[in-house]
């Protein structure tokens, strides 16, 4: 069976960051070369990675070629946990904080909620409305509201 190779990642602005204080620091040789490595591995990572894209600088050599690529995406791949781990986390507030919504307003009972939980199930909302064709500012209005009447405890509108 053969390996799955993971998409590798462009790298944000404070993955790169990390990238060069790891070069710095552990690799010095490589530093100089740092910058014309991340612009090799933000046009193609998977080729900088695997030696398809490098233009490393006259005598640099093959170690150069090695580690800083793969420097550069593991400071990705961290980068891109954080952020798939965040939204995650804001999915499942969101969620929780609906789902206590609608048991407060079918029942009356209070319940324990998050206070960032109406913003996020508002963010929720919003990426919704928007995937579903309409303009960002009226996918948040109208998720704000809904919000706000789900976080009234009014019960029934009827």
């Amino acid at each position: 069976m053969e390996a799955q190779i993971p998409e590798l990642k462009r790298l944000s602005a404070e993955a790169a960051d990390v990238a060069r204080a790891v070069v710095a620091r552990c690799h010095e040789g490589e530093a100089e070369a740092f910058d014309d490595l991340l612009d090799a591995y933000e046009a193609d990572p998977s080729g900088t990675v695997h030696g398809g894209r490098l233009n490393a600088p006259v005598g640099i050599g093959v170690e150069l070629a090695a580690i800083t690529p793969w420097v550069l995406a593991a400071a990705g791949a961290a980068g891109g946990v954080l952020v798939e781990k965040v939204a995650e986390d804001a999915y499942a507030a969101g969620r929780r904080w609906l789902s206590q919504a609608w048991t407060r307003r079918r029942t009356g009972k209070p319940v324990d909620s998050e206070p960032e939980g109406a913003s996020q199930a508002t963010i929720l909302i919003t990426v919704h409305l928007h995937g579903c064709g309409a303009p960002e500012e009226l996918a948040h209005e109208v998720a704000a509201q809904v919000v706000e009447e789900l976080d009234s405890g009014r019960g029934d509108a009827r």
